[in-house]
C-alpha cells in the first residue's frame, strides 16, 4: 500500500515537480517573495533565489535539471544542490509544488485528510480550544476612520512618551506594587483579574484589525481562545503578507501590545494617586493583565505571536522557526546517532542564529507546557489532571511516533549508539536537576513593632474613666496614664471603714465593762477588717495607672478604650523604647518550611525612602493564624493581606476582620540604628533569595503538594 510519503521516495534528482500555477505572488520587500495558497489560506516566504528556482519547476524539468538551469543564470549562486533538493522537499511537502503522484486523487484526498486531522487535533486540545465567531472585516472598515489616527506617528510617538511615564511610575513605586501580590491572586480577585484579561485582549486584537485595515488589508475571522477555560480573544490578520513593506507588517504585529502597554502606563499612573483600595487593586489588575502578559507572551519572540513576527521581518529571516527546528533535528541527531543529515542553508552565522532559537524556543514551550499543566491542576483538580492527561497525548503523540519510525529504520549499529548517548544524557540530565540550586525569591508584607514592650494590664476590673495620653505618646516613668472607676471598690471601702468604727466602738465597751476577752477578740476582729481596708485602698490607688518606665504609649484604637469596661488583667496599652524595634513577617502556609528551614538566616527589608537593609531571622511562631497581625496589612486599608468581615460577639468592637487565609509569623529584631529610622506601625516589604534546594526537589515538592490537593 502507498504511504503518504511515497511520492518522495525516489531519488528527488530524478523528480520532475511542478510548482502550482494557482499561487498568488505578492513581491516582498526585495528580502522576499510571499506566496500565498487561495486552497488553505496560508501564506509562505521564499526568498529571491529560492523563488526564481520554484519558478523553474514546471513538471517538465527534473530538480537536476531545473538546477543545472538556475547555476547558468546566476553566476554567485549560493544555493546549493542539497540546499535545493530539500527546497523541493518542502514545497512539495507544504503542496505548494506537485509531482504526478501528488497530483493523483488518493495523494489529494490524503492530503485533504491529513490537514482535516491536523485541524480536528487543533481543536481537540483541552487546554487551548479555538472558536471561531465572526468575520469582523466590515466592523473593522467602518470602526477605522474613527480611531485609526490613534495608529498614526504623532499619536503613537505621545503614546510612547506616555509609556516611559507609566513605567517610571512602576519603578518609583515597586515596592508597594509587590507587595499587593497576595491580594492579586486572593479568590475573590480572580474573577477580576480575569474579566479584566478577557476586555484587554479584546482591544488587542481589535488593535491588530485597525491596523491591518489602515494599511489596506482584509480581516479574517475572530473569536475565542480557551485557554485552561478561560476565554482569550485572536483575530486572523494574514493578510499583512500581502504588504510589500516590513515596516506595515511589523506595525501591525504590535499595535496590540503598544495599546496594551498604553492601558499599563495610564493605569501605572494613576494607581498612587488613588485612595480607594479597590480602585487600587482595579489598577493593578490591568497593569498586570496588560503589561506582564504583553512582555512574557506577546512581545517574547520564542512562541509563534506578535514578538516573533515581529522580530522575523526585523532580521529578515521570514522561516527562522522551521529552520530552527531542522537546525535543532540536525544537532539532536548529530549528538545521539553521529549523523547529522542534510545541512542547513544560509551563513555559518545564520545556521548559529538558528540552533541557539531553535533550543531557547524548545526550553521555553516546556516551561509553558508544565506551566499550563500546573495551573490546570491547581485550579480543577482531578478534572485539571484528566486534560493535562489528554493534552500531553495530543502534544506528544506526532513527535514519539516519528522518534519510534525513526528507531525501527536505524541499524543495530546506530540502535546502541543511541542507546548508550541517550542514556549518558538522561543520566547527566539527572544529575544537573538535583545539582543545580532553584532560586528562590519572594516578598512577604512587613510591621514594625517595639520589641519588647511592657504591657499595661488592668490591675482591677472596672470602667475606664480616663485616658490621659494617645497612641504614640511619649512617657517618663511615673507618668499617669489611665484612670479606672470601680464603684464596687469604692462601696466596699466605704463599708469596710463603717465596719471598722463600728469595731472600734464596741471594742471601747467591752474594755469599760471588764470584759478583756470580748475586747481582745474585737481587736483581732477589728485588725482583720483593717487588713482588707488596706487591701482595698491599694487596689483603688492602682485604679491611677501610671507608666513603669519612660518610652512610648503603642495600643491600637487606645481612644476607642474610654468608658469601656475591662477585666482584671486585661491589657490595656504598652510601653516601648523606640531604639528597639522588630519586624513581624506574615508568611502564608505555602512558603512557612522556607522560613522554618533559614532560622537565623538573613533577609532584606525595604521601604520607600531608604535603602534596602539587611536583618537577621530571629524565630518563626510555629502556629498560624487568622488574625489581622496588623491595621496596615489588611487590604482594606491598602495593604497586601486579603481579609474578610467576621462578627464576634465577645469583641468590644463587634465586627472585625481577619485574614483569609492563615498565616505563619517571623520575628525579626532590628539594631537601634535601624529601629530608629523606622516607626512602630510602619509597613515593610521583606526579600529573602535563597538557593537551599534542587531544581528536582522544588519540582519533587511540587508534585507532591499537587497529589495531595486533588
Amino acid at each position: 500500500m502507498e504511504t503518504s510519503h511515497d511520492h518522495l521516495a525516489s531519488d528527488l534528482s530524478t523528480l520532475r515537480p511542478a510548482f502550482r500555477r494557482d499561487l498568488q505572488i505578492h513581491s516582498g520587500d526585495g528580502l522576499h517573495f510571499v506566496v500565498e495558497d487561495p486552497v488553505s489560506g496560508n501564506y509562505y516566504r521564499l526568498g529571491p533565489i529560492e523563488f526564481r528556482f520554484s519558478q523553474l519547476l514546471d513538471g517538465r524539468r527534473s530538480i537536476a535539471e531545473a538546477y543545472a538551469e538556475l547555476c547558468q543564470r546566476e553566476v554567485d549562486l549560493a544555493l546549493t544542490e542539497n540546499d535545493a533538493a530539500e527546497l523541493c522537499r518542502w514545497l512539495i511537502a507544504v503542496e505548494l509544488a506537485q509531482t504526478e503522484s501528488s497530483r493523483s486523487a488518493e495523494r489529494i484526498k490524503d492530503a485533504s485528510d491529513r490537514s482535516q486531522r491536523g485541524r480536528i487535533k487543533q481543536r481537540l486540545n483541552p487546554i487551548a480550544i479555538r472558536i471561531p465567531l465572526l468575520q469582523p472585516d466590515r466592523w473593522v472598515g467602518r470602526i477605522e476612520p474613527l480611531v485609526g489616527w490613534l495608529f498614526g506617528w504623532p499619536a503613537t510617538c505621545l503614546g510612547i512618551l506616555l509609556i516611559l511615564f507609566g513605567l517610571s511610575s512602576v519603578v518609583t513605586n515597586w515596592t508597594d506594587l509587590a507587595a499587593s501580590r497576595s491580594v492579586l491572586f486572593a479568590p475573590g480577585n480572580l474573577i477580576w483579574l480575569t474579566l479584566a484579561t478577557v476586555v484587554l485582549k479584546v482591544i488587542h486584537e481589535f488593535s491588530h484589525a485597525i491596523v491591518c485595515k489602515r494599511y489596506g488589508g482584509d480581516v479574517g475571522e475572530m473569536g475565542v481562545l480557551l485557554i485552561l477555560f478561560a476565554p482569550l480573544a485572536y483575530v486572523d490578520v494574514t493578510s499583512v503578507w500581502r504588504f510589500a513593506s516590513r515596516w506595515k507588517r511589523v506595525h501591525v504585529a504590535a499595535a496590540g501590545i503598544y495599546v496594551e502597554l498604553l492601558i499599563a502606563a495610564v493605569a501605572a499612573l494613576l494607581w498612587p494617586t488613588l485612595d480607594s483600595a479597590e480602585l487600587q487593586r482595579f489598577c493593578v489588575n490591568v497593569m498586570l493583565s496588560c503589561g506582564v502578559s504583553s512582555i512574557v507572551f506577546n512581545v517574547n519572540p520564542l512562541m509563534k505571536f506578535d514578538g516573533y513576527f515581529m522580530l522575523t521581518d526585523l532580521a529578515g529571516t521570514p522561516n527562522l522557526y522551521a529552520d530552527s527546528q531542522r537546525a535543532l533535528a540536525r544537532s539532536a541527531k548529530q549528538v545521539l546517532l553521529g549523523t547529522g543529515g542534510t545541512m542547513l542553508g544560509g551563513s555559518l552565522g545564520y545556521r548559529r542564529y538558528a540552533l541557539v532559537y531553535g533550543i531557547a524556543a524548545f526550553v521555553w514551550r516546556w516551561i509553558v507546557c508544565v506551566g499550563l499543566i500546573i495551573v490546570a491542576v491547581s485550579f480543577y483538580r482531578g478534572v485539571g489532571l484528566v486534560l493535562s492527561a489528554i493534552t500531553v497525548s495530543v502534544w506528544f503523540a506526532g513527535p514519539m511516533g516519528r522518534i519510534f519510525t525513526l528507531v525501527r529504520s536505524l541499524d543495530s549499529v546506530l540502535r546502541r549508539r543511541l542507546l548508550r548517548r541517550a542514556s549518558a544524557l538522561l543520566a547527566g540530565a539527572g544529575v544537573l536537576l538535583f545539582a543545580l540550586p532553584w532560586p528562590q525569591f519572594g516578598s512577604y508584607p512587613a510591621i514594625v513593632e517595639y520589641s519588647p514592650h511592657t504591657s499595661i494590664r488592668a490591675p482591677a476590673a472596672g470602667f475606664i474613666e480616663q485616658l490621659h495620653v494617645t497612641a504614640g505618646s511619649h512617657v517618663q516613668i511615673g507618668q499617669l496614664l489611665i484612670t479606672l472607676r470601680n464603684d464596687k471598690l469604692r462601696c466596699d471601702a466605704l463599708d469596710l471603714e463603717l465596719q471598722i468604727e463600728q469595731s472600734r466602738v464596741r471594742r471601747r465597751q467591752h474594755t469599760q465593762k471588764g470584759r478583756h476577752a470580748e475586747a481582745q477578740a474585737e481587736l483581732a476582729a477589728e485588725n482583720a477588717l483593717i487588713e482588707q481596708f488596706n487591701e482595698l485602698t491599694r487596689q483603688l490607688d492602682q485604679l491611677s495607672i501610671r507608666a513603669p518606665r519612660s518610652g512610648v504609649i503603642v495600643r491600637r484604637g487606645l481612644r476607642d478604650l474610654q468608658g469601656q469596661y475591662v477585666d482584671q488583667g486585661d491589657e490595656l496599652c504598652a510601653v516601648g523604647t523606640e531604639s528597639r524595634k522588630e519586624l513581624r513577617i506574615a508568611i502564608e502556609q505555602e512558603a512557612i518550611d522556607r522560613f522554618r528551614a533559614r532560622s537565623g538566616a538573613p533577609i532584606r527589608y525595604a521601604i520607600e525612602g531608604l535603602d534596602p537593609q539587611v536583618a537577621r531571622i530571629e524565630r518563626v511562631v510555629p502556629r498560624a493564624s487568622r488574625q489581622v497581625p496588623h491595621p496596615a496589612l489588611s487590604a482594606s486599608n491598602g495593604g497586601p493581606l486579603a481579609v474578610k468581615p467576621v462578627s464576634t460577639a465577645n469583641h468590644a468592637g463587634g465586627d472585625k476582620s481577619e485574614l483569609l487565609t492563615p498565616h505563619f509569623r517571623a520575628i525579626v529584631p532590628l539594631t537601634s540604628d535601624q529601629s530608629l529610622r523606622l516607626s512602630s506601625g510602619q509597613r515593610v516589604s521583606v526579600y529573602r533569595h535563597a538557593f537551599d534546594r534542587s531544581i528536582g526537589q522544588h519540582l519533587w515538592d511540587l508534585a507532591r503538594g499537587i497529589s495531595l490537593g486533588l
